[in-house]
């Protein structure tokens, strides 16, 4: 109940800012009565509520579609990479002995 009640608090304390825009939506009275209460529970009233879940949906949905997919010889490719014994790299092991006073860097 605390976490709730400081997220409603957090969310109350962000800035305001120019809504111009408008959605409008049409549902059944269970469903108002039950998104109604929701944000009731919440302590948010109802557009805040329907946006704030719309919202982390919302981002979910596009954090999902930058996922990277790979065709299946790409994912070949990719496990491949992964699997090789990488090598030293003699730029990167130079930089490590100058920055850190490294006399060898083993192979």
């Amino acid at each position: 109940m605390y976490i709730q009640s400081a997220y409603a608090e957090v969310l109350r304390r962000q800035p305001m800012t120019t809504k111009t825009e408008r959605i409008n939506v049409r549902c059944s009275e269970d469903s108002l009565k039950l998104l109604r209460d929701a944000a009731e529970l919440q302590g948010q009233d109802l557009t805040s509520f329907i946006m704030g879940a719309s919202l982390e949906r919302a981002r979910a949905v596009m954090a999902e579609e930058r996922v990277l997919r790979l065709s299946p010889a790409e994912l070949l490719q990719v496990e491949s990479a992964l699997e090789s014994e990488a090598g030293v790299n003699p730029q990167l092991a130079a930089l490590v002995r100058a920055v850190h006073g490294v006399q060898h860097v083993s192979t």
